[in-house]
């Protein structure tokens, strides 16, 4: 009986490792929102920079462009994932089904540490969550019913967001209170959370625990788990379909991009205009955020279309190869992202919290891509996997992986693009 091993480098598929780095560099664009500044301002713009000039701009154009587009492109990508693991060369179904729910507690585990001791607006948890309760119950699912089941998660998710927008004005006092302190907050309430986040490192995790599992209990319950889970639910379909590996025609992956990148990001800014015109006041917020809601699940699958299409045609091969290996590497870049500026911004590090407007944070997002789309090449040159990736995989295997390039042994039998 085969043993299942951790793909090699070159047993990876192309499309997913580019279309996972673009995801990874697109996701720091919206998470620098509420690692420069408090999460009051991640939502509300106008608590605490002035919402004008460039930095309107700037706030206006990742809200279209990334919000809730990143993380969808991640989440089907993270879907499909599962079809690949599953599919690992092994008689015994369970060796691999055993293998996957470790996998899926380790990273929970690291998503714990991550989200309590590095950064509060952490991913991983709600994805190995999602991992465990739901992803490999259903990929044996074909296509059309995934489809449906992604729809329906969708539209669920879309409703609880109306659900708690209508119920906002019934809350008991101290809870709309605590709410609105987090959409809404006075100028003396942002300068106690900038203040909060300026100060010693067990002051600031301290300070952010409370968020944390907050944000791993109900809103997990209430939004990630109908979220990702309809994104990763969606992803799996498409890789049955033969659309996230590129095995459909180039022509169908230009109609498609041309289709769904327009249309969601057409919904995304009238999402954003019509929530100006609210004042971004909860509850009035809650249905203009539905354009965004649904207009990101159009953008996701239109941009995977663009960026396959752009493989297919042989297209950019510099850059894509410096996108793919920083989708290798996601897991070690999502978390050097957390580092890097939890450092810049906190107070046990250079304590530049609530400094830099929306456009001064996108100077530094782009410095982060930069450095991020030069290293992961070179560091791939000579090493299998990034260091979280290794860590990971050599938990998972319970066996320490091989990490050095002259370690590699091939093994024909793995199953390409796993992840």
């Amino acid at each position: 009986m085969a043993q299942p091993v951790p793909v090699t480098a070159g047993q990876r598929l192309e499309t997913l490792d580019v279309l996972r780095g673009f995801a990874l560099l697109g996701i720091l664009a919206m998470n620098i929102r509420a690692m420069a500044a408090p999460f009051s301002a991640y939502m509300n713009p106008t608590v605490l920079f002035p919402y004008e000039g460039v930095s309107r701009a700037a706030y206006v154009f990742t809200t279209v462009v990334f919000d809730l587009k990143m993380m969808g492109l991640f989440s089907m990508l993270f879907g499909a994932g599962v079809l690949l693991y599953a599919a690992k060369p092994t008689e015994a179904v369970r060796v691999v089904r055993g293998l996957w729910f470790r996998r899926m507690f380790w990273l929970l585990v690291i998503g714990l540490i991550h989200a309590y001791l590095i950064w509060d607006g952490d991913i991983l948890v709600p994805y190995a969550l999602t991992g465990l309760l739901l992803l490999w119950w259903v990929r044996r699912l074909p296509a059309p019913a995934l489809f449906a089941m992604a729809a329906t998660w969708l539209v669920i998710g879309g409703a609880l967001g109306l659900g708690m927008g209508a119920m906002f004005d019934s809350m008991p006092p101290d809870e709309k209170a605590e709410a609105m302190a987090m959409w809404a907050p006075t100028p003396e309430q942002v300068q106690e959370q900038v203040a909060a986040l300026r100060g010693s490192y067990p002051e600031v995790v301290a300070h952010r625990a409370s968020f944390v599992a907050m944000g791993q209990t109900m809103y997990y319950a209430l939004f990630f788990f109908w979220r990702v889970g309809g994104m990763m639910m969606l992803g799996m379909a498409l890789l049955k379909w033969g659309f996230l590996d590129g095995r459909l025609a180039a022509s169908r992956y230009a109609t498609v991009a041309a289709f769904c990148v327009p249309l969601g990001l057409g919904l995304a800014w009238a999402g954003i205009n019509a929530v100006e015109l609210v004042n971004f006041n909860m509850p009035d917020r809650s249905v203009p955020d539905l354009w965004n809601y649904y207009g990101a699940v159009f953008a996701s699958v239109g941009y995977a279309a663009a960026f396959i299409y752009v493989i297919k045609r042989g297209l950019v091969a510099g850059l894509r190869r410096r996108l793919a290996a920083v989708g290798q590497m996601a897991f070690s870049n999502y978390l050097m992202q957390s580092i890097v500026t939890s450092i810049l911004f906190l107070g046990w590090g250079f304590n530049l919290a609530g400094r830099f407007d929306y456009a001064a944070q996108l100077l530094i997002v782009l410095a982060i891509w930069l450095v991020q789309l030069i290293v992961s090449p070179i560091w791939l040159q000579h090493f299998r996997f990034g260091p979280a990736e290794w860590l990971w995989r050599s938990l998972t295997y319970w066996k320490r992986q091989p990490m050095r390039k002259t370690a590699d042994v091939t093994d024909p039998a793995a199953v390409a693009g796993t992840v």
